[in-house]
């Protein structure tokens, strides 16, 4: 072996250990713990009293299958995904269009502005919008009773919680869908807007026929993106009000299975899979529909 190539593996080999050590290693070892019946007593150390860590096959996944809880944390996480993303993209788009138009004067530091959701701490952010939303001291139910309208429940009820945390969440992520779509816009050929308006296209025929289809795809990549991460969806809840969304976020039910009151890693892990292989063809699925990767290709 020559002098270089080992010196090349010398290099290399400690940055492989520890990409397998940190990276592979609590991987492969949370999928061991999936067909297993780890729980607290057993795991990590064995308690004289319970029940031995053993191989246990799919019972792990059996079990989730038929809990009503899990079951129910699975739909409410879909359809988080469909609502809240689609305000992302609505809000991305919007914003971006308007701080697109030569009429808008000081458009740097408008963008500057609008960008700060991204600088600031995520527990900050959610502290902050949680007190807004108390439904005794919050602004926002304050402001609306004093227009003679009764606030409702935004912490401890289910629906208007829900609705609150769509709120946050497009506050949080439409930054990220507005730069996206911002340096898309800006890729479109002016010659190609202005031979529409020769055409005697209007402002919206323009955005239709010429705009939209041309930055399509990087909408559709920034769409894909956030949308994998509102299935994600843990944080936020988990500050907001852990215990009213431990059914509404699969994510969160997989924690409240490894931390609440009878810790379930067995379990807890199963549910990491699952959303994980779940995550995993949802992408695929998207990538190939979009044909992103055509793009890649070119």
């Amino acid at each position: 072996m020559k002098k270089t190539t080992v010196a090349a593996l010398m290099l290399i080999i400690p940055g492989i250990a520890a990409f397998l050590f940190f990276n592979l290693w609590p991987i492969v070892y949370s999928i061991y713990l999936a067909f297993t019946n780890a729980k607290l007593g057993n795991f990590p150390i064995q308690s004289p009293t319970a029940e031995p860590l053993r191989f246990v096959g799919l019972e792990n996944f059996k079990w989730l299958l038929k809990q009503e809880k899990f079951l129910n944390a699975f739909k409410w996480t879909w359809i988080f995904v469909a609502t809240s993303v689609t305000l992302k993209v609505l809000a991305g788009l919007f914003l971006s269009l308007l701080y697109n138009s030569k009429y808008v004067r000081g458009k740097t530091i408008y963008r500057s502005l609008l960008i700060i959701p991204w600088a600031l701490p995520l527990l900050f952010s959610v502290t902050v919008w949680k007190f807004m939303f108390d439904p005794v001291f919050g602004p926002i139910n304050l402001t609306l009773k004093s227009i003679g309208l009764e606030g409702p429940n935004w912490i401890n009820d289910p629906f208007w919680g829900f609705i609150a945390l769509n709120i946050i969440e497009v506050w949080l992520a439409y930054p990220f869908m507005m730069t996206v779509i911002t340096a898309a816009l800006q890729s479109v050929p002016d010659v190609l807007i202005e031979a529409a308006i020769i055409d005697g296209a209007n402002y919206w025929q323009r955005l239709r026929h010429v705009v939209l289809p041309v930055v399509g795809k990087p909408i559709a990549f920034a769409t894909i993106l956030t949308s994998a991460a509102s299935f994600q969806y843990f944080m936020v809840p988990y500050i907001y009000n852990a215990g009213l969304f431990e059914d509404r976020f699969i994510l969160l039910y997989g924690f409240r299975q490894a931390f609440g009151a009878t810790p379930y890693y067995g379990r807890a892990t199963a549910v990491m899979i699952i959303a994980t292989i779940i995550l995993a063809i949802y992408m695929y699925v998207n990538v190939k529909i979009t044909r992103l990767q055509e793009g890649a290709k070119e």
